[in-house]
């Protein structure tokens, strides 16, 4: 969640984000591939970092993508923000403007590059964010934008399509999001990985798609976690191992990760 802390107090009610928690944080990682959601590229609140290069970076994870899904400021409501796909979009922001999106890294050779936008939900609907003292407090926010970014990885096991996204936080649109989703994906004749913030908890994955899932981790919220919102699928001949979920320096939820295989 754009680097938050959510160890310190905060200040002027809002959370603290701090680069040198952002740094921690990669330091810990020991991964392949990173998906990484609610990414601020030179927004004021973020000290005008560009989030995406500062992970890879400091994950050691050179070949990575970052697709904003919306240029402006989320915290400014809908009128003060812009989705991308309304838009002509320059990638390489020469600009600096503010933006905030996902990212997808791999230390792992990409061949190609993809992309889906999802349509948002034309509402407006309360959602709990850390308050003062560690209690959640509701505020009303206007769906945002989303996407799913997609890469053909040449890994060890071969060319596979890791694809990653942030679904909606509404009932029901978060549905269709996952849906279109996965249809979009089913055109890759690739094995696929396919993870991120689902927005939606184990049981919906389940009766929404065949793809194997991770087993039930609680991911969220990051104290006392009680459901699992954050999920890391597959389909072909990949199956998940080691899975655990990690409380990390920064973030709202814990860290999903995993072990990719093939079925022996």
């Amino acid at each position: 969640m754009h680097g938050i802390n959510l160890t310190e107090p905060p200040t002027n009610g809002m959370p603290v984000i701090q680069s040198a928690d952002l740094k921690t944080g990669c330091e810990q990682l020991a991964v392949d591939v990173l998906a990484v959601q609610e990414i601020d590229q030179y927004q004021q609140r973020s000290h005008q970092l560009d989030q995406a290069e500062f992970i890879s970076t400091h994950t050691k994870l050179p070949n990575y993508r970052f697709i904003p899904t919306l240029l402006g400021n989320p915290d400014e409501g809908k009128k003060n923000w812009q989705a991308t796909s309304e838009a002509d979009v320059d990638l390489a922001n020469t600009n600096k403007s503010a933006r905030y999106g996902i990212a997808l890294f791999t230390r792992y050779p990409v061949r190609r590059w993809h992309q889906l936008d999802l349509v948002g939900a034309k509402v407006t609907t309360p959602i709990a964010i850390p308050g003062e003292n560690g209690k959640p407090k509701l505020i009303w926010i206007s769906d945002e934008p989303r996407a799913v970014l997609a890469a053909e990885v040449e890994t060890e096991l071969g060319l596979v399509l890791i694809a990653t996204t942030h679904l909606s936080f509404v009932p029901g649109r978060n549905i269709r999001q996952l849906r279109t989703a996965l249809s979009w994906l089913s055109q890759f004749d690739l094995p696929k990985v396919f993870l991120g913030d689902l927005n939606l908890p184990a049981r919906f994955i389940q009766a929404l798609t065949s793809w194997q899932r991770t087993p039930v981790i609680p991911t969220f919220p990051i104290t006392k976690p009680k459901v699992q919102f954050d999920h890391i699928l597959t389909s072909g001949d990949l199956i998940t191992t080691e899975v655990q979920a990690t409380k990390m320096p920064v973030g709202d939820h814990l860290m999903l990760s995993a072990s990719i295989n093939r079925i022996k």
